[in-house]
């Protein structure tokens, strides 16, 4: 599956999401309140006397929990093309799909 997902990101969808993605994150308040504290919080952590050692402890915990996040949102973005796929072939509105789908199949999707 990790294969899949990062090929599908790498060779056609990565743009496409990431346009997308900060369409609907820019009009999202809570997302731009969210960024503004982020910015804020990182202009104090940045006056924040610490040692190099220290500094770079936080600032590679900081990497790993962003890049964690990043993608776990290109997970769920995918997931949710997959799930929608699936639903439209299994009601049979995808073109060339056959399938004739019974409501109590439909509530299994």
């Amino acid at each position: 599956m990790n294969k899949f997902v990062n090929k599908l990101i790498r060779n056609y969808l990565g743009a496409f999401m990431d346009r997308s993605r900060d369409k609907i994150a820019l009009s999202d308040k809570i997302y731009q309140k969210d960024a503004k504290d982020s910015w804020e919080l990182e202009e104090r952590y940045n006056s924040l006397e610490l040692g190099k050692k220290e500094r770079l402890i936080i600032n590679d915990y900081i990497a790993c929990l962003m890049t964690r996040e990043h993608r776990m949102a290109d997970i769920s973005y995918m997931a949710g093309v997959g799930d929608t796929v699936k639903f439209l072939n299994g009601i049979g509105l995808l073109k060339g799909s056959n399938n004739k789908v019974s409501k109590k199949r439909l509530k299994k999707l």
